[in-house]
């Protein structure tokens, strides 16, 4: 094992945007021929690391703040002749990350849903749903679920694993964002992960890297390798390098308890959620950076001076307090040049650009009061349809995730075999803001005319009530059962003595 080759396994499909070079300039023959084939057209892509995602994300990574994207300003001093570069106003601005939160609200906004499948009315079923409900919540596997989406939405991918640590199960979501890089491998044929490999260094106080490491899941094994930073390590590394090792050493090997590749990935071919609008994003921070350098050298009023005896007093702050001039002199202000019209339509257009591009709302402003659903629904159409299509993305890591869970917590509390029989159906619901009141008062008209049952609407209320709530009411419900069969048959009997005693007043008087 110590012999395993790392450069086979620490490889994967780039993130790439296309390039127009070549369009519509196919080469062929005319079409209508009968011998004509299929003309050959290769596209060219643009290579996109995920560390360009970081920077997009982050607005002191954006290419505005690169001089190379946008320069400088050069200027020479007319006295001393001596060239100077004199910065220009840079203005970056966090549309990726609004987009981002927007993406995540509408898609993990819902707790994921749950539904039993086959015979749901068998008391031992419905506890061993209830304790996977329960689980689930005990587990944090909502916040497990935020993670990845998060992952995903900034980066392009995400892991979430799950680990067997003395009987107890724990999960990490990996992501780049946090130093990991992923290595997914699948069966080309069936699509299944075959094999998972997540590699990652340790720093030290300065920022340099000190130890790489790769770790490696198969159906059984997990194994641990390192590659070292110091000087004997580096030499090490090239000569393990000739014989196609990458210079990594074998740590570890551990059996990860699982009976399957504990590990649940989702990959977005397209990268971060705002890839759509990134060049819209470009374009508004150049013309609003240009628009504040126009502003710096002509928003404030401009002052002349014409004659030769002009004397001036300025304050501490460098404001003219008095002027002394002569009689044939002149002083005034210069009429400002108003340029910001020629940017409010470029900039508006643009603004809405970035968030529809991006299937992102911008809130609107509600004059009235509560509003009612379908307006609701109308007003963030956009963003609850990308939800939509998100929900039918991520359904797969969504089982996974839920297959890894019950096995690791059937693990932990002894009921591996209950859980793993029980049939639950999970899926997405993507949030969409709501009137709670007629929410409420939909399912209580629902409920009342019979076609809705009261567990149902139980459950779908859930800013009210939990997994329990239905218990209890069926308990309340009972005690309030038993509390009118203990008053009926105590009114029983009272009715009996008082009809007793009339019938019979008393023996010895009738003597």
């Amino acid at each position: 094992m110590e012999n395993i080759n790392t450069r086979q396994i620490m490889v994967r499909r780039p993130f790439k945007r296309i390039l127009p070079e070549g369009y519509k300039e196919a080469v062929g023959e005319v079409y209508g021929n009968r011998d004509m084939k299929e003309p050959f057209d290769m596209p060219k892509y643009q290579i996109i690391t995920q560390t360009d995602f970081l920077r997009e994300f982050n607005p002191s990574g954006h290419a505005i703040n690169n001089p190379l994207v946008y320069k400088d300003v050069l200027r020479q001093d007319p006295e001393s002749k001596e060239w100077y570069r004199e910065e220009v106003v840079r203005c970056a601005f966090a549309f990726q990350r609004i987009i981002t939160i927007k993406h995540l609200v509408h898609l993990c906004g819902n707790d994921i849903q749950f539904e039993m499948e086959g015979d749901n009315e068998n008391d031992k079923v419905k506890e061993t749903f209830f304790k996977f409900r329960t689980g689930w919540a005990v587990k944090d596997m909502e916040i497990a679920w935020y993670e990845a989406a998060k992952s995903v939405k900034i980066t392009g991918d995400t892991a979430f694993v799950g680990y067997l640590r003395k009987g107890k199960f724990y999960w990490k979501v990996l992501s780049f964002e946090k130093g990991d890089t992923l290595y997914p491998h699948f069966d080309n044929v069936t699509g299944e992960l075959i094999l998972f490999a997540r590699s990652y260094s340790d720093y030290d106080d300065k920022g340099n890297s000190v130890t790489d490491w790769l770790e490696v899941w198969d159906e059984k094994y997990l194994r641990r390798f390192k590659r070292g930073r110091s000087g004997y390590d580096k030499i090490k590394q090239v000569i393990k390098g000739l014989f196609g090792l990458d210079g990594y050493e074998f740590v570890s090997e551990q059996e990860h308890g699982f009976t399957f590749i504990p590990v649940a990935y989702h990959r977005t071919e397209s990268g971060a959620c705002w890839s759509p609008s990134q060049d819209s994003i470009d374009q508004y921070e150049m013309a609003f950076s240009q628009l504040s350098q126009n502003n710096r050298a002509y928003a404030f009023p401009i002052m002349y001076f014409k004659g030769e005896n002009v004397d001036i007093q300025g304050g501490v702050d460098n404001t003219v307090k008095c002027i002394t001039m002569g009689t044939d002199d002149e002083a005034g202000y210069l009429n400002k040049q108003d340029v910001s019209t020629a940017f409010e339509k470029q900039l508006d257009t643009l603004y809405k650009l970035i968030y529809e591009q991006s299937f992102a709302v911008i809130p609107p402003e509600v004059r009235s009061g509560d509003l009612p659903g379908v307006a609701i629904k109308l007003l963030y159409s956009p963003a609850f349809e990308n939800a939509m299509k998100d929900a039918q993305e991520y359904n797969r890591l969504i089982d996974d995730m839920v297959r890894i869970f019950t096995y690791g917590y059937g693990v932990e509390t002894e009921n591996l075999i209950d859980l793993q029989n029980l049939s639950v159906y999970a899926w997405i619901k993507p949030y969409i803001h709501l009137n709670e009141s007629e929410l409420v008062q939909n399912l209580a008209v629902c409920v009342q005319n019979g076609f809705l049952s009261r567990q149902t609407a139980n459950e779908q209320i859930q800013m009210y009530s939990n997994p329990r709530d239905w218990d209890r009411i069926m308990r309340e419900k009972k005690e309030e059962q038993q509390a009118d069969l203990l008053y009926e048959l105590k009114s029983k009997q009272a009715s009996a003595a008082n009809n007793g005693v009339e019938h019979n007043p008393g023996g010895d008087d009738k003597q």
